[in-house]
């Protein structure tokens, strides 16, 4: 397992071929209504020559054009994004700064609105393959998107949601035999069982929700729910991000899951906690929620996020270059 330290990542990231050269478009958002048992929106971050404008989303603010054509040229490459929450509904525009750069990449960005469920290891990736195929049949994008080339991201439980739609199966028994030997691992284990009565739980069956990605980036990920077993299947390139004060222990989750996938994935540590990944937050964002607007001292959010969205697209690209 290759264990990279965060100034020399770029070095040992693969470059591109037909995407060798980053285009330079401008960022286009949208959203688009999703049917499942509850309805939701996703977020669609995408390529437009069209003018930027700074647009404020309740307390959130984007640089982008909203409803904007989609550029011309060739199909773009999918990446699909999950956020944090867990059973609780979220927003993907707590890290929307990184989806509309991956949108100025040159890829299209489809980013769900995850509502409350009680199921999120089920709902959760159902969401996203519905969002996918909404996507796909949308009359903006059905030509402009290429379902051959897909990846798969996202921050905290949105990982543990990337890693199923991959192939990843949960165990419930081994997450709850973690949480109880690991009971200081709150953000993990809030709210987990850990009196026996998961002890003979089997492990859930693959979802029926696997999607054909070609590479993960996982910001921090929930990875208590897997066991080694549970990731064997999962054999893409990706690129692990945890940081170096998180209070979701690494050792159960980020790094556990690094160790358990058969192919050794890119890893960084970043300064900071878990809400690094959050954007540079809006003083309306701060006074609303302040503890992911907040950082350990010494820690230099926007130079964090400059370097690893570029980190990130350039990942992409390489994996994503080509269509076959």
């Amino acid at each position: 397992m290759r264990r990279l330290v965060y100034s020399l990542l770029l070095a040992v990231i693969g470059t591109s071929t037909a995407l060798a050269d980053p285009p330079s478009f401008r960022a286009g958002v949208t959203r688009i209504a999703v049917q499942d048992a509850t309805p939701f929106e996703a977020l669609i971050a995408y390529p437009t020559e069209a003018t930027e404008a700074s647009i404020e989303d309740g307390p959130f603010r984007l640089l982008a054009s909203r409803d904007a054509p989609v550029a011309a040229g060739a199909r773009f490459p999918i990446v699909l994004f999950s956020h944090g929450g867990g059973s609780r509904p979220g927003t993907p525009l707590a890290q929307g700064a990184l989806l509309l750069h991956l949108a100025r990449q040159g890829f299209i960005v489809v980013a769900p609105f995850h509502p409350a469920t009680e199921k999120p290891f089920v709902d959760r990736p159902r969401q996203m393959h519905k969002a996918l195929d909404s996507l796909l049949a949308d009359p903006r994008f059905f030509q402009r998107a290429d379902p051959n080339r897909i990846a798969m991201a996202g921050f905290s439980f949105g990982g543990a949601v990337t890693l199923i739609a991959a192939g990843a199966i949960v165990d419930l028994a081994h997450l709850s035999a973690y949480c109880h030997d690991h009971p200081d691992d709150i953000r993990a284990c809030d709210g987990i069982a850990i009196d026996g009565s998961w002890a003979k739980v089997p492990p859930s069956p693959k979802s029926d929700d696997v999607l054909p990605l070609k590479a993960l980036v996982l910001l921090e990920p929930y990875g208590a729910p897997f066991d080694p077993e549970g990731l064997a299947s999962i054999d893409l390139p990706a690129l692990i991000y945890s940081t170096s004060q998180s209070d979701l222990r690494p050792e159960g989750n980020a790094l556990a899951v690094a160790k358990a996938l058969p192919k050794p994935p890119q890893q960084v540590i970043v300064p900071g906690s878990h809400f690094v990944f959050v954007d540079v937050c809006s003083p309306a964002l701060a006074a609303l929620a302040p503890e992911p607007c907040s950082d350990p001292p010494g820690t230099d959010r926007a130079a964090i996020h400059q370097r690893f969205k570029r980190e990130i697209s350039d990942f992409l690209r390489g994996r994503l270059s080509a269509a076959p």
